[in-house]
Formats: C-alpha cells, sequence, structure tokens
C-alpha cells in the first residue's frame, strides 16, 4: 500500500480527467501535501472544467505518450471504470508510475491492501485484511470492512457500507448509500443502484435495485 502520500511536496502529479473526478481529486492530492506541481490532460471523451491555477492539456492535441513522462506520477480521474481502465493501460505501458491518491482523513488499516492507481476520498475506511484493486475510487465515507475484496476498477460511491469479507467484482458500480451485507458477492460489470440493500449474490452484469435489492428488468 502507498504509505508516503504525507512527505515533503516534491513530485510533479497529472490527473488524467479534468470533469468532475479530476477536480475531486485534485482536492484529495491537496490535502496530501505530497505535490509541487499539479496538471490537468482532459479525456477527449469527457471534456473538461475550469480549473483555476492549473494547467489544463487538451488530450486530442498532445502527444500523451511524451507528455506523461513530464511528470513524476500520473492519477487517472474518471467515474467511468472502462474509461480509467483504458487509460490507466496506456500510463502503464508508457512506464510512468501511477498515483495512489489517499485523503488524510481516509482510516487505511496497515494489513489492508490498496493497489496504486486508487483514490481513496475523504473519511473513507478500509479495515484490516481488505483488498482494493488496481485504479479503484473509493469515495466520501465509504466503508469496506475486515476482509472485503474490491476487485480491480470497482467505483464506490459515498457512503457505501460492506460487511465484511463482502466482494465486488472487476469494473462495478456501487451507488451512492448502499450497503453489501457481509459475505456477499456483487458479480464483475455489475450495478448496485444508490440506497440499495443487497442480501443475496448479484450475478456477473446484473443491475440490482431497491431494498432488498432485486434485479432490474
Amino acid at each position: 500500500m502507498e504509505t508516503s502520500g504525507f512527505t515533503k511536496n516534491t513530485k510533479r502529479l497529472l490527473i488524467w480527467g479534468a470533469g468532475d473526478q479530476g477536480t475531486v481529486a485534485l482536492d484529495c492530492a491537496l490535502a496530501m501535501k505530497r505535490y509541487s506541481r499539479i496538471d490537468f490532460l482532459d479525456i477527449k471523451e469527457k471534456g473538461h472544467r475550469q480549473i483555476p491555477g492549473h494547467t489544463i492539456y487538451e488530450e486530442a492535441k498532445e502527444k500523451v505518450s511524451e507528455l506523461i513522462h513530464g511528470y513524476d506520477e500520473v492519477i487517472v480521474a474518471s467515474g467511468s471504470n472502462y474509461l480509467r481502465e483504458k487509460k490507466i493501460a496506456q500510463v502503464l505501458a508508457a512506464g510512468v508510475p501511477l498515483a495512489t491518491l489517499i485523503h488524510p482523513t481516509a482510516v487505511i488499516s496497515p494489513l489492508a491492501h490498496v493497489a496504486n492507481g486508487c483514490t481513496i476520498l475523504a473519511g473513507a475506511v478500509v479495515n484490516i485484511n481488505a483488498y482494493v484493486g488496481i485504479g479503484c475510487i473509493v469515495n466520501t465515507h465509504a466503508v469496506i470492512e475486515h476482509d472485503c475484496l474490491a476487485e480491480d476498477y470497482v467505483n464506490i460511491c459515498p457512503q457505501v457500507s460492506m460487511g465484511g469479507h463482502a466482494r465486488i467484482g472487476r469494473r462495478s458500480f456501487i451507488g451512492i448509500g448502499s450497503t453489501i451485507l457481509d459475505h456477499i458477492t456483487v458479480g464483475r460489470e455489475s450495478i448496485v443502484g444508490a440506497g440499495a440493500v443487497v442480501i443475496r449474490d448479484v450475478p456477473d452484469g446484473t443491475t440490482v435495485v431497491g431494498v432488498p435489492a432485486k434485479r432490474k428488468h
């Protein structure tokens, strides 16, 4: 797990994605006080917001592989699990280190594992023996309890609660305020709707909503 995020601010960070997730990543990176320079590269498919005080490069106008080599670390900031995976693959292929952003108010067990390329936001909890895969987003005040697994490129929204030993499959989206009970598995590329309470396993590629959560037809 990345544990050096609170050291002297000497590194240059490029945030790949200049939309809503990009500004959230900026807030997290600033709170870490690790970076001397933070710039943005927009994602052509999504565009960008205005972010005063920070350079925004346009993906369509840049030689991306050359640009990212000008930075010590890159974080891909897109709420789309598919886009995040695609851009992270480009960063890894270029041999540039992925950043791991962990807000100072997040609580990460020293016996948890958080892979590179993750963004862990304010007030989030990742408890003992939990595993968070590459490129995941763990949003504000989300709780990943002990012995949980979030596979690569998962997006866990604010206020989500995962009970012990729960599992989330690759590229799944867990909606705001939802609850996944202990020992429950959410399959790959699935969606859990906002506020849902998941009391039974969710198959791959399935959307569930409601209390208790049921398959959406």
